[in-house]
């Protein structure tokens, strides 16, 4: 078995399925009042607050059109039963909260109700709690724990209406983790409970993290026919979709750089109905350079997902001359390099072209670079006469920019004195794998993102992170890296059969997170958020995206986390 076979999770938590149906078809679900988010695993002091992670809770939903009275109605956890109540029968004094409503069972749609033990409360400090404007805030009769018995994590809930008739369950309890809330995946009533661990830890009174947001306008990726590009204006395709629950429109803006002080073009996006996707076109007159573009969306509900980049290269035919790797942090006594790749199908002059950091440059000694070929700019070349792979050219240049260990840029620029590639770095980019010997390697060859070198360094020879793949099957994730606190990667393949599992892997060859399986298929063309099986965003670093299909054909490459937790 190879590391990447190796499937076995650490934890894994899951709910049956099966089971969940074969509950409801006893349970006849009412239509409008439904279980949204179970906490039976709170998270240290549990005297602390009514609700949140420090506290048992129930949370329901009222899913239709109608107000509901939930007078009368009652639920119980396997062991013992309780009437549900207004808080202000049994909270006295009433922690301060002015949003939450605690003398009503009337529970408005599209509300919020939470079921708390009034025993759990703090009652002598008074603590407040800051309960989303609207949430109705009940109780229970009785004086004991929650259900008449502290929540274990093998406890069904069933929630009962005035008749006594069952409306909702959580048929198949699990422990998500303390602190951690089970979140039912959507508003249907007959959705599951599958893979419902709360990935912002508990919503009390608010959206389950999984749910779709009420206005929310993606921006999928950017994309142009060609790249790099050899004229201007360059036609830039903007891909968006509506992926809240409501109709929504908006702006497009496309910006030069993260700093969003240079405006290059913007357009407006028709209303879109849920689920409907629409490509818009945007113009922009481009010097010959490396660009590095981003497009926002108008700010809505969700703004994870309000933003797409796109590496973009304008200039003359010839543009394959890239910087591929460079040491700026080599080990005592050691010099620093730089590595150019060829990656055109012809062989480049590189005569009076100039290289250096981001504020001298340096000539480079006229040479001709083959296809697919290597060049070392390196202070002292004697040091790698040996280790080079074959093909590759040393050259040993007159001068040297000395690259700083922290904030710096490397250029290349060429005989017209034009800016080929231009990578700027800092350490804190590389997460925790940066340090003196370890190379820094671009993870796609033209690009302008960066990875600790997996082996150290590959001076003279293909990156170590650069995956190429036979027979058509090719998988690919931009930006790369990317931090999943601020936003997603497009994930995009291509294998030649059918039946597709896509992991996630780290370097160690465990499986961190599944998305998706020939079972569960999701397209050729999707978005991570940089997180694992457990909904939980993962450490900066790198990690294995790796493809298979039926036919046995497999497609790999490496993803570099920044940020991540």
């Amino acid at each position: 078995m190879t590391p990447l076979e190796n499937n076995n999770p650490n934890r894994v938590f899951r709910c049956v399925f099966g089971l969940y149906f074969l509950a409801v078809s006893f349970f006849p679900v009412n239509g409008q009042i439904i279980l949204t988010e179970i906490m039976n695993n709170p998270a240290g002091n549990e005297t602390s607050i009514p609700g949140g992670d420090s506290n048992e809770f129930i949370e329901i939903y009222n899913n239709g059109t109608d107000s509901v009275s939930l007078g009368g109605w009652s639920f119980d956890d396997g062991d013992a039963s309780d009437n549900i109540v207004p808080a202000d029968q049994v909270m006295s004094p009433l922690p301060s909260n002015p949003n939450g409503i605690y003398n009503s069972t009337l529970l408005p749609p599209g509300h919020f109700a939470l079921i708390l033990d009034p025993e759990y409360i703090d009652l002598a400090n008074d603590q407040p709690y800051d309960w989303p404007e609207g949430t109705v805030i009940l109780s229970i009769e009785s004086t004991t724990d929650l259900g008449g018995s502290r929540l274990a994590t093998t406890d069904p809930i069933t929630l009962y209406n005035s008749a006594g008739t069952p409306v909702d369950s959580f048929p198949d309890p699990f422990d998500p983790g303390e602190g951690v809330s089970a979140e039912r995946i959507s508003r249907d009533p007959v959705s599951d409970w599958n893979n419902c661990i709360a990935p912002s830890g508990s919503t009390p009174g608010s959206r389950n993290s999984l749910w779709p947001h009420q206005q929310d306008l993606s921006i999928d990726s950017l994309t142009t026919e060609e790249n790099p590009v050899n004229t201007t204006p360059v036609s830039i395709s903007a891909h968006i979709k509506n992926v809240g629950q409501s109709p929504i429109g908006g702006t497009v803006t496309l910006f030069e750089d993260s700093t969003f002080t240079t405006l290059l073009d913007s357009i407006s996006v028709p209303e879109l109905e849920p689920n409907e996707t629409v490509t818009l076109n945007l113009s922009v007159d481009l010097d010959n350079g490396s660009y590095h573009l981003i497009a926002t969306v108008s700010d809505d509900d969700n703004t994870v997902n309000n933003r797409a980049f796109l590496e973009l290269l304008v200039g003359p035919q010839g543009w394959p001359i890239c910087i591929s790797e460079f040491m700026f942090m080599p080990l005592t006594n050691y010099p620093e390099w730089i590595e150019l790749y060829n990656r055109g199908n012809e062989p480049q002059s590189i005569d009076g072209w100039q290289f250096g950091d981001a504020i001298c440059l340096h000539d480079i000694p006229p040479f001709t670079l083959q296809p697919d070929s290597f060049a070392l700019l390196c202070k002292d070349t004697s040091t790698f006469y040996d280790t080079l792979c074959d093909g590759a050219i040393l050259i040993e240049p007159s001068s040297w920019p000395s690259l700083n260990n922290d904030v710096d840029e490397v250029r290349l620029f060429d005989n017209a004195g034009l800016p080929r590639h231009s990578i700027a770095y800092d350490a804190s980019s590389f997460g925790d794998c940066m340090t003196n010997g370890i190379s820094a390697e671009v993870t796609e060859p033209g690009g302008n993102n960066l990875a600790c070198s997996p082996s150290g360094s590959t001076p003279g020879c293909f990156n170590e992170i650069w995956v190429f793949q036979p027979g058509g099957a090719d998988i690919s994730a931009s930006p790369n890296p990317f931090d999943p606190t601020f936003e997603k990667t497009l994930i995009t393949m291509s294998l030649p059969s059918t039946g597709i599992a896509v992991r996630v892997y780290d370097r160690l060859g465990r499986k961190i997170r599944t998305i998706c399986t020939p079972e569960n298929p999701i397209g050729y063309e999707f978005t991570w958020d940089g997180r694992n099986d457990d909904g939980q965003i993962i450490p900066a670093g790198l990690y294995i995206l790796y493809a298979e299909d039926s036919g046995g054909n497999s497609a790999k490459t490496v993803i570099a986390i920044k940020g991540g937790r």
